[in-house]
Parts: C-alpha cells; structure tokens; sequence
C-alpha cells in the first residue's frame, strides 16, 4: 500500500533524531511504528515475522509478566502497565527488521542520519568539556560528568551503543573491500576509534569506558579476523591509545583519577562501593520473592520496605532504591528467577538468529559486529540505568533492529558467502 511505502520512506530520516532527543516523542515513534507495522501485516497479510523463534520467547516472557507475576506484584496496577507496554519493543525491532530497513536504500538513510547525530554528540560533548556548556547551555554534571545535549550525565552510555552504526554503514557502501584495504581506511579506523574513545573518558562515565574498551576489543578481532588490519597495526594503535591516556592524566588529573584510579578502587571494593550496596539492595528484594520477584517497577517500593537501604529521598547511599542499574539484578528483583530465565532464553535466542549466518559464512567481521551489538545491550553484569524505561530501551531496541535489518538483507543479496570476506 502506498501509505506504508510513504511511510517507510520518512522514518528512516526522522528515527535517528526522535530516539537520543526526546523520551516521549521516541515513545511515541516507537509505540506509533509497532502498530502500523501490525496494521501493515494485517492489510498486506504479511506474518512471516512470527515465526523469528526470539520473537515467541518475548511473547512467552510477556505473557509470564501479565498473567504470574502482574498478580503476585506488591502493585498490580503498575505493574500490569509495564507488563503491557513491554510488547513494543519486540514489535518495534521486528517492524524496524521487516519492514522499516530492510532495503539497502533505507539501511543507508538511516546509518547515514545516525552517523551524522553521533557526530553532532561528539562535537558538542567536547564543546561542553571545553567551555563547561554545551551549544544549548546546558551546564556539566556534578563530579565532573558531562551531559552532552542530555538533562543527566548519559552521553557516554548512547555513543557507546550508537558507535557500532557507523561501521554497519562501512558493511553496505559500495567497494566495501576496496576501502578496508588501503592505507587510508586503516588511518581512518585509528581516528574513528581515538576520537570515540576520548571522548567517552571525558564523560567522566566509568561503565561507558569499559564498554568502550570492551566495545574496541571485541571489533578488533572481528577486523584481524576478516584480514583487514593486522594484528601489528592493531598492537600500534593500543600503545599509542595507552600514551594517550598517560598524556591526559597529566593534561587532566581530576578527568583520569574519575575514570581510571577510582574505577580500579570501586572493582577492588566492589562489595563496600555504591555500585556493590545498590546490587546488595536488589539481591535483598529478590530473596523476598525469589520465584516471581515484586513486579515490574517495583524495587523502589520493596527496596524501602526493607527498612536498611534508606528511602528513595534519603538512601544510605547514592542510587539506592532508586533503581537495580543491572539488568540481571532488575529482572531477578521484579521478574524472579523465572522471569530471569525467560528473558535471557530470548537473549540467546536472539543472538543465535543474529549471529548463524555469519558464523556460518565466517563473516567475522559482521559477526563481531552484531556480537558487539548484543553485548552492549544485554551484557548482564554491566551496569546500566532502567532497562524498561524508554530512555534506555529504546536505544537497546532499536540497536536489535537494525542489527535484524542488515541481517535480513544480507541473506536476500545474491552471493551472501561473497559479501563481507576481504
């Protein structure tokens, strides 16, 4: 229908900016392109969807959310609301995967827009680090975090999971091998990932700084794999990276000793640091109801029943009973063991439909690719803020389908063994 096919002509241009920018305008976009897409099924009585076998997994988790623990939850209500609206995720993902970005023509519009906002991020990141605003005014976090054009310090967490967009672009341009293998491209990898890296540390953001380096370290094999530098070149770029990081503690103390000396303490300390007591916090509501946990968006409630953590207003320390900042802590606390164990049996089954084909075709470029995509989305001991909140989730999602988008379109391109081997 033309509707549909105008419509997918006009979110590839306008996602890139509703997701970073704006929660409720991404929720609105999100909620408003998982029912067209449904609407688009049912008119076009296109379903093969259905049948992404991750896809059943999440209905299943879903329907566990609705019917088990919505009536064993401490607030039903809330709980019921959240059960509800986590449905658009997945459909999102599917729609972004089935039908959004699953032409090379829109995959290129999209990365393209998304490229140039990441840069935009960038830029003003640096804008705030220097002058202390950022080109909309807005002031530096306390502690010496930056915010970029965000209201809370999270510009670290979205360039850390939008860096891999850029190198998606690279996969699907034309002469793709032709300019992995020259010099210039291997000069270009070295700045794209100095530039990415610094200004994570400036953020001041020290889980985004592991995943950064997490996030470096886990292409780079993807890139000796695939032929495309070499492990030499590749040894180079980590000495001059660890110069770097000498020369900035020197330039900047107060950045380095943030995200360096006091990010080896708190792992040192794990157990007696912010991070430990929050984690210790989640694990205490859990044991409170292990099987079926307290419902969806609850912790803050069952944290302050428990009387030892303090009050969401005065915690005993900061972040406490406000919300688990772990994924595994969040489900196990809310969802119990069981609602844990569904979750991540989608996980898995997610990240065998994203990754077979180039596992198969030892496509390990693609492969690393996309295993940096899961990684920065569901790792489960990384820290993280909310994961169902549409701040966080959004990014998450739409990450999934784009990475669904591209997989799709490599299986449906004529000689698939052929595209992505250097």
């Amino acid at each position: 229908m033309q509707f549909f096919q105008a419509l997918k002509n006009i979110i590839p241009f306008l996602l890139p900016f509703a997701i970073p920018f704006s929660r409720s305008l991404a929720d609105i976009c999100i909620v408003l392109i998982a029912i067209l897409f449904l609407c688009k099924s049912y008119f076009e009585n296109e379903w093969g969807w259905i049948k992404e076998g991750w896809f059943k997994f999440a209905l299943i988790f879903f329907l566990y959310c609705i019917f088990i623990n919505t009536p064993l939850s401490i607030d039903s209500f809330i709980s019921l609301q959240y059960s509800i609206f986590f449905l658009r995720w997945p459909l999102f993902a599917l729609a972004l995967g089935y039908w959004i970005l699953n032409d090379l023509k829109s995959l290129k519009i999209f990365l393209v827009v998304t490229f140039f906002v990441s840069l935009f991020l960038i830029f003003d990141t640096w804008y705030q680090y220097i002058l202390g605003v950022d080109i909309f005014g807005l002031e530096k976090f306390p502690n010496s975090r930056l915010t970029g054009p965000f209201s809370g310090p999270h510009i670290g967490m979205w360039l850390t999971k939008l860096i891999i967009l850029p190198i998606f672009l690279i996969i699907i341009i034309r002469k793709y091998k032709d300019f992995l293998k020259n010099k210039f491209s291997t000069i270009t990898f070295f700045i794209f990932f100095a530039v990415f890296f610094s200004t994570i540390f400036i953020t001041g953001e020290r889980m985004a700084l592991l995943m950064t380096i997490l996030s470096i370290f886990t292409i780079s094999i993807g890139l000796i794999l695939s032929k495309n530098i070499s492990i030499l070149k590749m040894i180079y770029f980590f000495f001059f990276m660890s110069v770097a990081i000498y020369l900035f503690s020197i330039i900047d103390p107060e950045k380095t000793s943030r995200v360096i000396t006091s990010t080896i303490y708190k792992i040192a300390n794990w157990s007696n640091s912010d991070y430990g007591i929050i984690w210790k916090s989640a694990l205490d509501v859990w044991l409170e109801s292990p099987w079926y946990g307290v419902g969806l968006h609850k912790y803050r409630e069952a944290c302050e029943s428990l009387s030892i953590y303090g009050t969401f207003e005065k915690p005993i320390r900061g972040g406490v009973c406000f919300h688990p900042h772990n994924i595994s802590m969040q489900l196990l606390s809310e969802t119990g063991i069981i609602g844990f164990i569904l979750f991540f049996t989608m996980v898995i089954s997610l990240s065998i439909r994203l990754l077979k084909e180039s596992f198969i075709k030892k496509n390990w470029l693609l492969y690393f690719l996309i295993l940096n995509v899961l990684i920065a989305c569901f790792l489960p001991i990384q820290s993280n803020t909310d994961f169902f909140s549409n701040k966080y989730s959004s990014l998450v999602w739409l990450l999934v389908g784009v990475s669904l988008g591209l997989c799709r379109y490599i299986e449906d391109i004529k000689n698939p063994r052929n595209f992505l081997k250097s």
